[in-house]
């Protein structure tokens, strides 16, 4: 189980930092609005703002029309709640010592090896180019990896889920399993769009000294995250899973017939070369056991872990000072509790709002 995973289905975690206060230096007059505190820290219009608009980017890639404006009024109202649960989770794994900062370089530098860039200077420039500020984006993935870590250290190590549990699961919903036939493939892109003709020759030498490399046994994966041109190369060229009779006839006719681990021959297309790998076969029909187990485990466990999520982010909000601007909505707002408060605890340093 990816804990990203987890987090992006459990909270629908954005990676918006808490902005602080921007204050003219004369009167204190408050330029940029604060919707919400949460303890110490705020959250400002801004990242609201950007928190919306990065969710109509992401469900636009997914949907359209009446299917976009519906996924977008159920998801929005839930926007601000996300923004405070990842606050409450970063400053709960900072009170816990929690350190990433190893993890943060790593993640920074799988990055720059996705992009193709050869320094960490050249992320940066590429970033600023984008208007994204390197020391920004930093926090942002360490927001988001202390989160991760918190629930994983916090929840997700608390739920278990047993294989008895999972064979009943199978055992009852078996006509919910059945699929069509499918197979899932991997494609290696070498693109030839924009090159001009002499330069064509060489293009088709990649593709020659590609098939060789996976012929003496390179792993597919690695050589598409390395030379393909397609935007599918950082997943290691992975397409996911197709009906047969449902791809492009020139696909269809270069994959039939290949077993697991297959390769095909070179694919010519508009945007260039395409060498396409069949990473898994399915036949039509209820799938054996061991063949959804995992999918099957993991349904179960994310329906266990979502409510001891929500319920480990209101004992956070119970302990927290959360307030939140009239006007604006926290769906996940819990009703005050008489309780003592702990000493030392965060409640105990909480400002009001000005």
């Amino acid at each position: 189980m990816k804990v990203r995973r987890l987090i992006l289905f459990a909270i629908l975690l954005v990676l918006v930092c808490p902005s602080p206060p921007i204050r003219a230096d004369g009167n204190r007059e408050v330029v940029e609005e604060i919707v919400a505190r949460v303890n110490n820290e705020i959250i400002t219009l801004s990242d609201l703002e950007r928190s919306r608009q990065l969710l109509r980017q992401e469900l636009g890639q997914r949907a359209h029309g009446a299917e976009f404006e519906r996924l977008l009024q159920e998801q929005e109202p839930d926007l601000l709640r996300d923004l405070i649960d990842q606050s409450l989770l970063v400053q709960r794994a900072l009170d816990r010592g929690l350190s990433v900062e190893a993890e943060v370089i790593k993640r920074l530098d799988q990055i720059r090896q996705n992009m193709k860039l050869n320094s960490m200077d050249e992320l940066e420039r590429a970033m600023a180019a984008q208007g994204v500020a390197m020391e920004d984006y930093k926090q942002q993935v360490r927001n988001q990896l202390l989160s991760q870590m918190l629930i994983q250290r916090a929840v997700a190590s608390n739920v278990f889920i047993d294989a008895d549990k999972v064979r009943h699961y199978y055992l009852t919903h078996r006509e919910e399993l059945v699929r069509p036939e499918q197979i899932r493939l991997r494609e290696i892109l070498v693109s030839t769009e924009g090159y001009k003709s002499e330069e064509l020759p060489a293009r088709e030498e990649r593709v020659r000294e590609l098939l060789t490399k996976i012929r003496k046994g390179e792993k597919f994966e690695d050589l598409a995250r390395e030379y393909s041109d397609a935007p599918t190369a950082e997943d290691g060229g992975d397409l996911g899973y197709f009906e047969p009779d449902k791809l492009a006839p020139t696909v269809r006719e270069a994959v039939v017939g290949l077993l697991e681990g297959g390769v095909s021959d070179p694919v010519q297309t508009r945007q260039g070369y395409l060498i396409l790998q069949v990473v898994e076969h399915h036949a039509a029909g209820i799938p054996a056991f061991e063949e959804v187990e995992s999918r099957i485990r993991e349904r179960l466990y994310m329906e266990e872990v979502q409510p001891a999520l929500r319920e480990f982010l209101n004992d956070l909000r119970r302990e927290a000072y959360v307030y939140v601007k009239a006007g604006y909505q926290d769906t996940g707002a819990i009703e005050e509790e008489a309780r003592p408060v702990r000493a030392g605890s965060r409640r105990s340093r909480r400002r009001r709002p000005e």
